[in-house]
Formats: C-alpha cells, structure tokens, sequence
C-alpha cells in the first residue's frame, strides 16, 4: 500500500490507493485509481462495437488481412463446405436450410427458390454515440443508409432449424465467396456469406454451407428464382 496525491483540491491530504489499481492521470500527471480513469462498457455497448459476438476474430476486424486469416482458418477447421449450384438440389433433400443473408429489398427482388430472408446486416437503428459515428462514417463516402449487424440474424436462423449441431444450414449473398487460394488472396475470396458462415459456427452450428458464385452466378446461368411483386 503506497500513499498518492489524488489532487483532488489544494492542500488535500493524501489518501492510501492499492498500487494494482493506479495508472498516470494525464491531467494532473500524478497517479489516479484506474477506476475512475476507465469506466466498463456495458453488454449492449460491446454489441453496437463488435456486432454479432463472432463478427471480430478475436482482435481483429473480419475485413482485415490478419482477422480473415484466421477467419478461414476456422472455417476450415469447422469443415464449411462451398457447395457448387448443381449440387444444391441434392443438398436440399438432404433437409438443408437455405438462407439468403442478403437485404430485404434484394430478397424481394428476386431470390432463390425456398430460400429464407435472413438478413445479415440491417439498416442502421438508433442514435448512441457509437451508431452517430458509424452513420458519419457511411456518410463520408456518400451513402445515405448505412448498416449494422443484425442483433438477432443468430435466433432468426435458430428459428428455421430443427437441430443447429445437425441440420445442414447453407447460406449465400450476390458473390458467394470461397476458401480455395487465388492470385489475390491465398485465403480464398472473403464475402458476407463467409462472414456470416463464421459467425453460424461460433454459435454452434456445425453444418454450415456456403453457396458457391452466390445469388449473381446463379441468375448468370439461367437458373430458376421466385420475385415478390
């Protein structure tokens, strides 16, 4: 037990602090309880930041070199397969469930048929500091409805499933994504659909697919799709 001088006020006495719990107070320069230096972020507070819990790779951003690194890394070992267009009928017999992670208004405007609506991203709800900024940010580069994760695209999905530990749960957006090396990227192609089948198994599922070439490959060939009008 050390004594410090909080410099609470002139000619304050000091006051005995834990040395475990004092830090640098930059207004003062003396030594301040790290208690009031820091104050802990509430649960909804690390979920505006970080999304879905899975959506940061551990330190990382998904979207970083490193945090899709290790992003792939876990697919792998999650066994997350990239299923071909051609082999999705046999996949659907199979009881699989097929989601589109896509926007709303894009499920809309056509989707494959059978498939979900389960967005991945939402427009962005709310004015906390956090969601002011991110709104900013989308701003900067012109866009005027920005997007968030969708706080409940993990119980929406629970929802379609008999078993997460065994139902196939095949997902897909407009550009489908891949693990296999390619001039770019020896990780593979990163797209929400990876992102999305990363976050599924940090939750627990272990049947997760991806569609190959996603929603775009599969109007390029022709193939049938259902539009609400």
């Amino acid at each position: 037990m050390v004594q410090l001088c909080l410099m609470s006020g002139r000619g304050a006495a000091p006051r005995p602090i834990p040395v475990s719990v004092i830090r640098r107070c930059g207004r003062c320069h003396a030594l301040a309880p790290r208690a009031q230096q820091e104050q802990p972020q509430s649960a909804q507070q690390q979920q505006e930041r970080s999304g879905p819990s899975g959506l940061n790779v551990g330190r990382f951003r998904p979207t970083s070199s490193q945090g899709w690194a290790d992003m792939a890394t876990a697919l792998r070992q999650a066994n997350v397969r990239v299923v071909a267009p051609q082999e999705l009928p046999w996949v659907k017999e199979k009881g699989a469930v097929l989601v589109d992670i896509r926007p709303a208004a894009s499920y809309s405007d056509g989707h494959l048929v059978g498939a979900a609506s389960v967005p991945f991203y939402r427009q962005i709800e709310g004015w906390t500091p956090w969601k002011v900024a991110r709104r900013v940010g989308y701003a900067m580069f012109g866009i005027a409805q920005g997007t968030e994760p969708n706080p409940d695209f993990i119980a929406e999905i629970t929802g379609l499933v008999a078993d997460p530990e065994s139902t196939p749960v095949v997902v897909y957006c407009n550009l489908g994504g891949s693990l296999e090396q390619t001039k770019n990227d020896k990780n593979g192609q990163q797209t929400r659909s990876m992102i999305a089948a990363y976050e599924l198994v940090q939750r627990g599922f272990k049947n997760v697919q991806v569609l190959k070439g996603g929603y775009f490959e599969w109007v390029a060939n022709e193939r049938e799709i259902e539009t609400f009008e």
